[in-house]
């Protein structure tokens, strides 16, 4: 059902428009319907919750309606939540999104937690397929006096990312590179959370990530590994002694990834679970 005919009352309240949109949302087979239709109003209208429960029997206007009506659409096409808001939020910061650069995922702050344990002030790092940024950023911020390069193939996701930076006074480099071809030095630290998703698995994924986020950000190779095998072969080449590869991973990749790194010569190799003990972090030393 279109939300328009959800929305169609001259004089809707904030309130009776959330929950309008509420329905719509949950009809289309959308999760948590209730608190997507109040975060897609609240942001239109720029409002708090506070303010949202204050102001919930509030009119709408026409035009007010007309757009969370055109927004709640989009959404119940399975259009990211995050690309019609223009923003998502990681480890606390606020990045701008589109469909040019994955999302920033929850998971992904584990791969920033714990490097972050390993990072100290004039160490330098590498964040190899940055899409939006978020890893590089973050850690930038969260750790002062570190040299940070990010990297991407793609122009668009670094525009996305170089915007990213800026709005979060974060002094990271930006290099358009396949992995390492345009990469010239060496760092402490290699970070990276490669496209993984295998040919298979492509097909299983949700209409919000395969019909949305850049297929050059999701897919692996015909197992998933590609990116794996080249970074485990040339990070060698440009971390110092003892400098750190550390790379998030997909289900059950956690022993091939780590038979590649030990295959290149990497010691300390560990895998780290997330907080549902899935695999999902894989780090070596070079040797």
């Amino acid at each position: 059902m279109s939300a328009n005919l959800l929305l169609d009352d001259d004089m809707n309240t904030i309130w009776e428009s959330c929950q309008a949109g509420a329905r719509c949302l949950a009809e289309n087979g959308i999760e948590n319907a209730d608190w997507e239709s109040r975060a897609l109003l609240c942001d239109q209208l720029d409002l708090s919750l506070g303010d949202f429960l204050i102001r919930k029997a509030d009119p709408m206007t026409e035009a007010e309606a007309a757009l969370f009506a055109q927004n709640i659409d989009c959404r119940c096409a399975h259009v990211p939540l995050q690309h019609i808001l223009g923003k998502a939020y990681f480890y606390g910061l606020e990045f701008n999104v589109s469909p040019s650069v994955l999302i920033p995922r929850p998971e992904t702050e584990l791969l920033v937690e714990h490097a972050l344990k390993a990072l100290q002030a004039g160490m330098s790092v590498l964040d190899l397929c940055t899409g939006s940024g978020c890893i590089a950023i973050t850690v930038s911020t969260q750790c002062p006096g570190i040299k940070t390069d990010a990297s991407d193939v793609s122009s668009e996701a670094l525009e996305v990312a170089k915007k990213n930076a800026d709005a979060n006074d974060a002094p990271v480099n930006f290099i358009q590179s396949d992995l390492f071809e345009g990469i010239s030095g060496q760092y402490d630290m290699i970070l990276s959370n490669p496209p993984y998703i295998s040919q298979a698995e492509m097909e299983t994924l949700m209409p919000e990530v395969k019909d949305h986020d850049p297929h050059l950000a999701l897919y692996g190779g015909i197992d998933g590994l590609d990116f794996y095998k080249k970074i485990s072969a040339n990070a060698p080449d440009h971390l110092n002694p003892g400098g750190i590869l550390m790379m998030e991973i997909g289900a059950g990749q956690a022993y091939d990834v780590s038979t590649l790194l030990r295959e290149n010569d990497f010691t300390d190799i560990q895998i780290i679970q997330d907080l549902n003990g899935l695999d999902r972090i894989v780090t070596g030393r070079r040797a």
